[in-house]
């Protein structure tokens, strides 16, 4: 028994006339008599009784408009149930993120949406920015969150938070730096290759002219930052990276505002690719953040 006829029969047997249910159930005349035909042959009985102006129900047509209705109640009821199970996010959401967001912003959205979405999971991947955009074009991840700027053709990028990078260093730090020329040959705690972190330091060296006395390469913001208070040197840093080390006194900012660098956090999807609800809800957890 097709739901369709099963309505169609349910109409009928409320409007008593074929032309009325046809118009109704947006159908042709003869559409609604095969509908019709259909069920009683599947029960192998007569439904209703024609005459020249109205349709009459025999008394098994009666039984069967009872039950019907209870049929289609409960159907409608489980499609709506089944329609607000999917509307419901659960399920696993594949994250990849930079170090940056993944260990710094990314815990605090995720708690957000766990609050609201019980059954919500969650698979993260850290790692610096270019490996984070290898995984969303292989697609091995579901979205990716990045820091820094991507010209990859196959992935599509958009800002989602503005961060500022400081420089800082360890309060027992003995240079007292007033301008530009007072950064010049000193020790820098920076990240590695393919970190968006170190793209924007790279850029800052390199546009202001800065002579670096050496490099202390680590591909951890903690690392860096653990480093910097034991004053091994000055980092490059994301300010929302350092909040409590800024509080707790363990770091202080240079300060020279002028150098401070502003990019944009950023989620990254595979060009082409169709989101899922999941995906969607993070990105609106992420964009509304902002406002």
């Amino acid at each position: 028994m097709h739901m369709e006829e099963l309505e169609t029969f349910i109409v009928l047997a409320r409007e008593k006339n074929f032309t009325r249910t046809a118009t109704k159930r947006a159908l042709s005349q003869p559409t609604v008599s095969v509908h019709i035909k259909n069920l009683e042959n599947k029960f192998a009985t007569s439904f209703i009784q024609r005459t020249t102006k109205r349709v009459h129900l025999t008394p098994e047509g009666e039984l069967f408009y009872e039950h019907a209705l209870k049929i289609w109640s409960q159907y409608q009821q489980l499609q709506e149930h089944l329609y607000q199970k999917k509307q419901t996010a659960s399920g696993l959401i594949r994250v990849g993120a930079s170090f940056t967001i993944g260990e710094y912003l990314l815990p605090e959205v995720m708690a957000s949406l766990q609050n609201q979405y019980e059954q919500l999971d969650f698979y993260v991947t850290i790692g610096n920015t270019e490996k984070i955009i290898d995984s969303v074009r292989r697609l091995e991840v579901d979205i990716g969150l990045v820091e820094g700027s991507n010209y990859t053709k196959d992935v599509l990028q958009s800002a989602f938070k503005e961060d500022r990078l400081v420089i800082v260093c360890s309060p027992e730090y003995e240079t007292n730096f007033k301008t530009l020329a007072d950064l010049h040959h000193h020790k820098w705690v920076i990240r590695e290759e393919g970190s968006g972190t170190r793209q924007y330091f790279d850029h800052l060296i390199q546009s202001n002219g800065i002579q670096v006395k050496s490099t202390l390469v680590i591909s951890s913001t903690q690392g860096i930052k653990n480093s910097v208070t034991n004053g091994l040197g000055l980092a490059l840093l994301s300010e929302a990276t350092i909040k409590e080390e800024l509080a707790h006194g363990r770091l202080k900012m240079v300060p020279i505002e002028s150098l401070y660098e502003k990019r944009d956090f950023s989620y990254v999807l595979t060009k082409g690719s169709q989101l899922n609800r999941n995906t969607q809800l993070l990105i609106d957890t992420l964009t509304n953040g902002e406002e």
